[in-house]
């Protein structure tokens, strides 16, 4: 049992990405070194070993400084970089600080205030988005990512944080675009209200466009990373997470529970290192017994002092031996583990602590049992330099087509409905442009009105379904106000999304109510919330609000 086939994996598919996982202090750091030095070294690729753990311990392993910049550390084909994730999560609040900032001077030098209330919202979604349990090593991992893209690697190891962090992770892209899709819904809906009612036509309005372009923009790159680094973890080709430990209750049982979990997200783990092992080299019991019994009646020509350390050490390995047998072969037994038994890597406690290049590749030949016969010699085939290389963005296209399949195959344009404009090719320029059904679809011509807010100024198209996307169903409107130019402002154009509506929903539910009830704190938040949805990116980060927020997610299907 050993790492072979990882190595055979790595060398005749496409696999991109090793994650090496689990609890804190079994020895994590040690064997991801150890396994990215064994792929730049005899699999001809070109390696980037990344740390994710905020308590970076690659330094040490190589005894070489790392930064944020990957570093070659003297091993041909390798280069280590340490990544803060606290630090890039900082990059990217810092972005949005940086743009509500531009369109607060914006507004202000145009003396009105149509920015203000979008101002406020990106402020609470920074908010928000610190708060989401594992966006800070999953923006790490979206930069990673990347560098695979730039084609300047073959393939990336992720030393990740301990155990906890890695779960959150797990469950994070899920929460992460569930937000990100509100506050799309909720900021087009908006920008269609302003466009509207203020400042239609004015001096203010380009930049207005501007600054609207740039949020969608974002908030788009944004949702898109993330789907990557969830593409990403759940790749059953080009992705695999080897998970350390060692064989002890607490490690084994932490194992246990990673595993199920991995399995429950749907990424795959192939190998399981065990470290520290003295199964092989520790006296057996009865060995121990027959040692004892030599040094009593003193046939062992040893000084007092030295037979009682040796007694007292192979007492110690004896007795570690026993603990590791019955844990290791609990390991083996647990279901998570039936279907990668020949991936268990074992390795044994060794005498030298294992730091800097060499002691790396001397652990590292513990790991397997057959080496490569040739070594890439710091020069990967030339094939593999084909330039940029984007991953899943293929995969991306093609959920973006299907969900809009979903939404549109039984619809039919309703006067109020809103929409987005695609596929126009003599007149293009409106492809992306949202817009409201103001008319249904003539029976002759096969065209609906569609009214749209381009460069400031509103324009009626007629055009085919095939060139629409439905967004969102209308309302019938409970009064219309007319606006001036003749323009007509129903509630229609600022219809909540359909996830708001369903969480509005929840409030009928008996536990629901009794808990809001029962809780002043919870009454007020959702008396906020219901005043305005967007409020809820707060209390996502709010530890009190937790209890009500778990059980509404758990009935509240989106």
């Amino acid at each position: 049992m050993s790492l072979d086939s990882l190595l055979t994996c790595a060398t005749s598919t496409d696999l991109k990405f090793i994650f090496v996982g689990g609890k804190g202090g079994v020895g994590k750091t040690t064997s991801s070194s150890a396994i990215a030095t064994l792929l730049a070294k005899y699999c001809n690729k070109r390696v980037l070993l990344v740390s994710t753990d905020p308590a970076h311990s690659l330094s040490d392993a190589f005894r070489c400084e790392f930064t944020n910049d990957p570093k070659c550390p003297g091993v041909e084909n390798l280069h280590v970089m340490e990544v803060d994730p606290s630090d890039t999560m900082e990059a990217e609040l810092k972005k949005w600080a940086d743009l509500a900032k531009d369109m607060h001077n914006q507004d202000s030098d145009n003396g009105g205030d149509a920015n203000d209330e979008m101002v406020t919202k990106i402020k609470q979604f920074q908010e928000w988005l610190s708060g989401v349990p594992g966006i800070d090593e999953a923006t790490a991992l979206s930069s990673a990512i990347q560098h695979i893209e730039s084609d300047n690697y073959d393939m990336i190891v992720f030393d990740t944080a301990p155990t906890g962090h890695t779960l959150k992770l797990l469950g994070m892209p899920e929460i992460l675009e569930a937000g990100i899709e509100k506050l799309q819904s909720w900021q087009s809906t908006l920008w269609g209200y302003w466009d509207v009612i203020k400042g239609m036509g004015s001096s203010a309005s380009l930049k207005r466009m501007n600054a609207k372009e740039t949020v969608a923009n974002m908030l788009e790159q944004y949702k898109r990373r993330i789907q990557k680094v969830a593409l990403m973890l759940q790749d059953q080709h080009r992705t695999r997470f080897v998970v350390v430990c060692i064989a002890e209750y607490l490690s084994v049982s932490e194992t246990q529970r990673l595993l199920r979990e991995l399995k429950k997200n749907n990424v795959r783990a192939s190998h399981i290192v065990v470290n520290q092992l003295v199964v092989d080299n520790a006296l057996t019991k009865e060995e121990l017994a027959e040692l004892e019994g030599l040094a009593e009646v003193g046939t062992l020509h040893l000084g007092q002092q030295l037979l009682n350390k040796t007694v007292h050490a192979c007492r110690l390995t004896t007795a570690r031996k026993s603990i590791q047998e019955k844990y290791l072969g609990q390991l083996k037994s647990f279901p998570e583990t039936q279907d990668i038994l020949e991936g268990i890597c074992e390795l044994p406690l060794l005498a030298e602590e294992v730091t800097g290049n060499d002691a790396l590749l001397r652990f590292a030949g513990f790991m397997v049992r057959n080496l490569p016969t040739t070594e890439g010699g710091g020069k990967p085939s030339p094939s593999l330099s084909n330039g940029p290389k984007p991953l899943y963005d293929d995969q991306l296209e093609s959920l973006s087509k299907g969900a809009t399949a979903d939404a549109s195959s039984s619809w039919t344009p309703s006067k109020g409905d809103e929409v987005k404009i695609i596929d126009l090719v003599k007149s293009a320029q409106y492809n992306g442009i949202g817009g409201t059904v103001i008319s249904p679809i003539h029976p002759e011509t096969n065209r609906c009105g569609i009214r749209i807010i381009y460069e400031g100024k509103t324009k009626t198209l007629a055009l085919q379904q095939k060139n629409l996307v439905f967004l969102h169903q209308a309302k019938k409107a409970k009064k219309a106000e007319v606006l001036t130019g003749g323009d007509v402002f129903t509630p229609s154009m600022v219809e909540q999304p359909p996830a708001v509506n369903k969480a509005k929903a929840l409030l009928d539910d008996p536990e629901i109510k009794a808990m809001i009830e029962g809780n002043p704190k919870f009454k007020d938040a959702v008396e906020d919330v219901l005043s305005n949805p967007m409020n809820v990116m707060k209390y996502f980060s709010d530890p009190e609000m937790s209890p009500l927020i778990s059980k509404a997610m758990s009935k509240l299907k989106f």
